[in-house]
């Protein structure tokens, strides 16, 4: 995210005739410090279910525009909409209307994505203006980096270096070598918090990905790195307090390999062995 060497690889990719594509998945820790078309990415999408307000889990609606340089507006997909009439006067609307890019490859589909989560996030945006968008980024690093620091006399952090939103460490211990990522994971549901996102990045071995966000308390901050630092004593001290987790839950741990293996794919009832 914050490559050092960033310019000097759009020269060279653009040097050779390429195009760059940015992952706006997370864009938390960026809002109003950077412009990812002035860096020089030619085309990057927007996740609005991470970055600006819509809710990610439950199965969506996931929802997010994709953008492109000028370079690239005249081979977009259409149609799109567009300003096909100026207004005349100063107290007069410019007249919208749907356009086919002059090298459009056509349209691809008819739905246009979920329409409500785009006026959601701008609504959003409005609400904040450009100090609140601001600060939505600083809060978001400052609470990863407020994590980051109390757990690393805990659990080991690879990168231990100043990060963007989100960090990630290593959920496995050297004097508990039967725990992992997951049991770490499923032990905090017992405490009322949502798991991390677990083995994601593959480079790092028992991967949890703490990823707090801007909106945190320092109060929910401070129960989510107690509640970790319990679980690591735990993990030595009462290791299948863990592999037996999680325990206040109506369903504990599912048979993965079995509901791969034996797909249930319609919604009327069935009996499960």
């Amino acid at each position: 995210m914050f490559d050092k060497n960033i310019k000097q690889i759009v020269e060279i990719v653009h040097g050779c005739g390429g195009l760059l594509y940015m992952d706006g998945a997370n864009m938390n820790s960026l809002l109003g410090v950077i412009k990812p078309g002035e860096i020089g990415f030619d085309v990057m999408h927007y996740n609005l279910h991470k970055t600006f307000s819509t809710p990610h889990g439950g199965g969506g609606p996931g929802s997010g525009p994709v953008a492109v340089g000028m370079h690239l507006a005249d081979f977009l997909p259409g149609p799109i909409v567009q300003i096909v009439e100026q207004p005349t006067d100063q107290n007069s609307a410019p007249l919208y209307g749907w356009m086919m890019p002059a090298k459009s490859i056509g349209r691809l589909k008819a739905f246009h994505g979920n329409f409500g989560m785009h006026v959601r996030a701008y609504t959003y945006i409005r609400l904040h203006g450009v100090e609140g968008i601001n600060a939505i980024s600083r809060h978001a690093v400052l609470n990863a980096n407020y994590i980051r620091v109390k757990l690393a006399d805990t659990y080991k952090v690879p990168y231990n270096r100043m990060c963007g939103h989100e960090f990630v460490l290593e959920g496995h211990f050297e004097d508990a070598p039967d725990i992992h990522a997951l049991d770490i994971s499923k032990r905090l549901m017992d405490y009322n918090i949502h798991p991390p996102t677990n083995y994601f990045p593959l480079i790092v071995p028992e991967a949890l990905l703490i990823e707090p966000t801007e909106s945190e308390s320092k109060e929910t901050l401070d129960n989510f790195i107690q509640v970790m630092k319990t679980i690591a004593t735990e993990a030595k001290e009462n290791p299948e307090l863990l592999k037996s987790a999680p325990h206040v839950t109506p369903v504990n741990r599912v048979d993965e390999v079995y509901a791969a293996k034996q797909l249930v794919l319609c919604c009327r009832p069935v009996e499960m062995p």
